[in-house]
């Protein structure tokens, strides 16, 4: 795709979904090289599965910036899950004050966010590899002032990976589809026993280029006590028994 058109569909797309406020010609400019990169990549790597640009655009790009305003002003986030980059690389893009750790188990993943932060020259992105229940009890547990996690587990599940890396008085977010609010009242065990208080349930729509119409929902909860020491479990019994 010409980067012009690439430019005039992520506006068009940004404008669909009311977030033309990121539709800077610096922050499309900087999206633009990033798909190119991505696009690459995942003929390899297989990244994910949408591999079509105007896709990209919209269910990676717009979906990840919808919530983009939900974090404070320079606010140390941390992505746990981040597959791909996303929301990793299009927050880092849209919100350069954010100071963005991406997290994932996968190395061949982690070692594409840290390639394509440095084509981008984005400065506000660090990698780490790793399994989040065990970097949870290292220097990293309690250390950010907001955690978010898209398309990674049921809430119940993800709370507990989550919560041990957010400050008392931080956020966690979770990007959700359309079972959002059913997962956020199957998860008020989970939220009562990590302390984490509902602040929000955010339901909206991803609209594609096209026109296509899709469910989504923003979880936001904030931290007002320490995780007990006892949380994260291992993954399996976080899986086999969730809170």
């Amino acid at each position: 795709m010409e980067r012009a058109e690439f430019s005039r569909l992520c506006k068009v797309s940004f404008a669909q979904n009311g977030i033309s406020r990121y539709a800077t010609d610096d922050i499309v400019n900087k999206l633009g090289e990033l798909c190119e990169i991505f696009i690459e990549t995942n003929k390899t790597l297989n990244l994910t599965a949408i591999r079509d640009e105007e896709l990209v655009i919209s269910r990676h790009f717009a979906d990840c910036l919808i919530p983009a305003d939900i974090f404070p002003t320079g606010a140390s986030l941390l992505d746990v899950g981040s597959g791909g980059g996303f929301p990793s690389l299009p927050l880092a893009i849209a919100r350069p004050e954010l100071k963005i750790t991406a997290l994932d188990a996968t190395a061949k993943k982690t070692a594409f966010i840290e390639k394509a932060a440095c084509a981008l020259g984005l400065k506000n992105v660090s990698v780490v590899t790793g399994r989040a229940e065990e970097l949870a009890f290292t220097a990293m547990r309690e250390s950010f002032d907001c955690v978010t996690a898209r398309a990674v587990a049921q809430t119940n599940v993800l709370a507990e990976l989550c919560a041990p890396f957010v400050k008392v008085g931080g956020l966690f977010v979770a990007m959700k589809g359309k079972k959002g609010g059913e997962e956020l009242a199957e998860a008020a065990g989970a939220a009562k026993a990590l302390s984490l208080e509902v602040v929000s349930c955010d339901a909206g729509t991803l609209t594609d280029i096209d026109g296509e119409i899709s469910e989504r929902c923003t979880l936001i909860f904030k931290k007002t006590a320490s995780t007990p020491k006892i949380y994260p479990r291992k993954y399996a019994q976080i899986v086999k028994k969730p809170l």
